[in-house]
């Protein structure tokens, strides 16, 4: 599967269950505050519920006994769950505005249903033809609806049943108290709501349930198309950098990204540039290395074959000096093999080191003592004036052979007659050895070069007594494996000097 695929089906994944999570929060959210809704109204009810039994409390002359159980019925049935009653006016009575019956007032002769004598019953007649109800249209009345309520009951203060639904637990009740002119006088007790069961109430949240469910797939088919475009758009850059890696993996170290990011990818395309710029600078000193080496090794072999042609066609006698002359190309030619296998451990790794302490200053000393007549016979001199002895912790084979390559460094690269000075500079916790010789120097730019293997200043490479220059090549990885530093800078004796740091014992 394609990152693309990996990364829309990660961000749809993960909005969908963001979505699903705060769909269902959402749902819980409106359940709890609609069934709260709900509970609401009902204190409301028992509120103006509470009022009405406090002025029939009050009509029937402040007793419970002279209150019916037909008007408490009637009472609980006109303040069932529903629309608030309209405000009445002044000329209402209070048992119109309570729903009870108000009394028969008229004279007893005519409020009295008299029956009428026996064989004058009334018949029963038919209404006219055009006042009988259609049956069609009988049919097709709708019933009014019955209003239900959650069970409602009304206490006197000793607890005792006046009317309604008896609450077995009164203390989860919906409790409000009946008080005539801030004296209670009696309980109204409703049952909590827990479920709404009305056909309203259940429509209109199934209403909200579709209308949550239409949303979330709006979202979810929002989301899948940001995040379609989002993968695209993150993906350029990792596709920019799979592209410059395939070069890489070709061959081809001249390509470069354009792009200029601040983030990772960004970084990665940075370290992707310079590897490749590494990679392309490595091929082109390994070519450089081959014709090099095949230059150092042509230039002695061409001069053995000239000469041993020589001697067989008869033009120059085979003597002592003829030999010499041989053994000269010879020793070049094992000295170039031995500095090539050197340099080879070296950079690999192979090289042994004994590490243990020894005195740097007696093995200066001794590198220059067998060194000295080479020194001498190019016209050179030397100083070296550090008596007090130096601890390091180091290989005193490797010192000595990394004093000895610097100090014929500079015999072959100074012309006579000039010096050469070595000096020794204890410092907290190293140790500094500075080489200075006299001219030629080196220009700046060019003394870093001087630590590449096959690099010499001398490019049309005249001289012999120069060398492969592998030998500060080799010097370089030497002072690493001891934890130090070299470089090279101009001298101020007028030709190159090499410091070396190393850590004191």
């Amino acid at each position: 599967m394609k990152i693309s695929k990996k990364l829309f089906l990660a961000f749809v994944g993960l909005t969908s269950i963001v979505l699903l999570a705060t769909l269902s929060l959402a749902r819980w959210s409106f359940d709890q505050g609609f069934l709260n809704y709900i509970n609401t109204l009902e204190q409301e009810r028992l509120a103006r519920l509470s009022t009405a039994v406090a002025d029939l409390y009050q009509q029937s002359a402040f007793n419970w006994s002279n209150i019916s159980s037909g008007q408490y019925k009637q009472l609980l049935r006109l303040h069932l769950p529903g629309p608030a009653p309209r405000h009445l006016g002044r000329n209402d009575s209070l048992s119109n505005r309570q729903g009870i019956p108000p009394p028969d007032r008229r004279p007893p002769h005519l409020s009295e249903h008299r029956k009428p004598a026996k064989g004058f019953e009334p018949e029963h007649r038919q209404p006219p033809p055009h006042k009988r109800p259609d049956s069609k249209r009988r049919d097709r009345e709708v019933k009014p609806q019955v209003r239900f309520g959650p069970p409602t009951a009304i206490y006197n203060l000793e607890n005792k049943l006046l009317a309604g639904v008896a609450i077995d637990d009164r203390n989860k009740a919906t409790y409000v108290p009946v008080t005539y002119k801030g004296e209670l006088i009696a309980k109204l007790y409703s049952s909590p709501i827990v479920k709404v069961n009305s056909e309203s109430a259940a429509i209109f949240s199934q209403q909200q349930l579709w209308a949550t469910l239409w949303i979330g797939l709006g979202c979810l088919l929002l989301a899948s198309i940001i995040s379609w475009l989002l993968a695209r758009f993150l993906l350029v850059p990792v596709k920019e950098v799979v592209k410059g890696i395939s070069f890489l993996s070709k061959g081809n170290y001249s390509e470069r990204f354009t792009q200029q990011r601040q983030d990772e990818l960004g970084q990665l395309m940075n370290d992707i540039d310079h590897l490749a710029m590494i990679l392309d600078k490595n091929r082109t000193a390994k070519n450089r290395w081959f014709a090099d080496i095949s230059h150092e090794l042509r230039t002695p072999l061409s001069i053995l074959c000239g000469e041993i042609d020589a001697i067989k066609a008869g033009i120059r006698q085979f003597d002592q000096q003829q030999l010499e002359s041989l053994e000269q190309e010879v020793m070049r030619i094992k000295h170039l093999v031995d500095d090539l296998y050197q340099l080879s451990l070296s950079d690999v790794g192979g090289l042994k080191y004994n590490i243990q302490p020894m005195d740097l200053t007696e093995c200066i000393s001794e590198t220059i003592a067998s060194l000295g007549n080479k020194i001498s016979a190019k016209g050179l001199g030397y100083r070296f004036n550090h008596i007090e002895p130096v601890l390091i912790n180091a290989d005193k084979m490797r010192i000595q052979q990394l004093i000895s390559n610097v100090l014929l460094n500079s015999v072959a690269y100074t012309d006579s007659p000039g010096s050469i000075d070595v000096d020794l500079i204890q410092q907290n916790t190293k140790v500094l050895i500075l080489i200075n010789d006299t001219k030629p120097s080196v220009a700046t730019d060019d003394c870093e070069l001087l630590f590449e293997a096959l690099h010499r200043q001398d490019s049309s490479r005249v001289r012999r007594s120069n060398g492969a220059g592998l030998g500060l090549t080799i010097c370089r990885n030497i002072v690493e494996a001891h934890k130090g530093t070299i470089t090279a800078r101009p001298s101020n004796l007028g030709g190159l000097c090499i410091e070396i740091v190393l850590p004191l014992a």
